[in-house]
């Protein structure tokens, strides 16, 4: 094997094992942070290790910078970071770290199904069976609270959905990525340090109306409030590893380990996240794998196996 694609898998398994983790990271943090707190602390915290690294990098690769430019990859930042991110932690406050890992999974294969509508790329009929497939075992998963008895089945119902919808804004965003870089080329450094500036300013009317509703400053002068820039010190640890791994060196391990490799090849490191979640779920968190759950799985599984393996028409 090649010393190039061996190098590329290595990055892009490190890259899986911090994503993964990730997922109960995410919720157990959860417990002690409110989701756009969570996220306005690891913005911010990801935007001070990036500023300085962005202005050196700017001006030794010499790039230039329009309004427009700017705009698009504001809007880019926005779709990949605040909205496909919010939902996703908003998701995991409902829902499981087992089931949220599932369910984001199927990202890249909505990716297939969007740039076959609206980027008119050509899908396989191995494709088509494997998206109906994924589909078919993310709606498992999403009403697995049900086929459970769980008492409080309709909340975590609505966690998957978020979860479900987070994958979708994440694929638009890559569509949209793969839309522009069609016409210019964009730097990946620039578009994920831009991404996280992005996120970190548009987060912030969520954090202010998060902080106002927990708080309840209109509904008596009585009550006890915490400061707006109180932090559970019990949740630091949690915002430092999704500041530091999950943001920085998972991005950089992801977009160097995708340059080396094709596109198609380098997905299937996106499957692997539940792998290193489901473990850490069930020993951290007291997660359990139930038969539904496992049903779910496997289906989705097939789909991704459709999928990737491809035929031609």
């Amino acid at each position: 094997m090649a010393p190039k694609r061996v190098k590329a898998y290595f990055l892009l398994l490190i890259t899986a094992i911090i994503w993964g983790i990730a997922s109960p990271v995410i919720k157990g943090t959860l417990h002690y942070i409110q989701p756009f707190s969570f996220l306005f602390w690891r913005f911010l915290l990801t935007s001070l290790i990036f500023l300085p690294i962005f202005f050196i990098y700017k001006r030794t690769k010499k790039i230039k910078l329009n309004a427009q430019k700017i705009l698009t990859l504001s809007f880019l930042g926005f779709l990949g970071t605040t909205l496909s991110l919010g939902l996703l932690f908003l998701g995991y406050n409902y829902t499981t770290a087992i089931d949220g890992s599932i369910i984001y999974s199927i990202a890249p294969i909505l990716v297939v199904i969007g740039g076959a509508f609206f980027l008119q790329e050509k899908i396989t009929k191995m494709e088509r069976a494997g998206t109906i497939f994924a589909f078919l075992g993310s709606l498992i998963i999403i009403i697995q609270p049900i086929l459970e008895g769980k008492a409080f089945a309709l909340k975590n119902i609505y966690g998957n959905v978020l979860v479900l919808f987070s994958a979708v804004a994440w694929a638009g965003y890559c569509l949209l990525v793969r839309r522009s870089e069609a016409k210019e080329k964009i730097d990946p450094f620039i578009l994920t340090a831009v991404g996280f500036f992005a996120g970190f300013i548009t987060i912030i009317p969520f954090f202010l109306y998060e902080n106002f509703i927990t708080n309840n400053y209109l509904k008596s002068v009585f009550l006890p409030t915490q400061p707006l820039f109180y932090l559970n010190f019990s949740a630091i640890l949690g915002i430092l590893y999704m500041s530091l791994f999950s943001s920085v060196i998972a991005y950089f391990t992801y977009n160097l380990g995708y340059a080396l490799i094709e596109a198609s090849e380098a997905t299937i490191f996106d499957y692997l996240k539940p792998v290193f979640a489901a473990p850490l779920a069930v020993l951290w968190l007291g997660e359990k794998i139930t038969p539904p759950f496992l049903t779910g799985a496997f289906v989705i599984f097939l789909g991704v196996l459709l999928t990737e393996f491809k035929t031609k028409k």
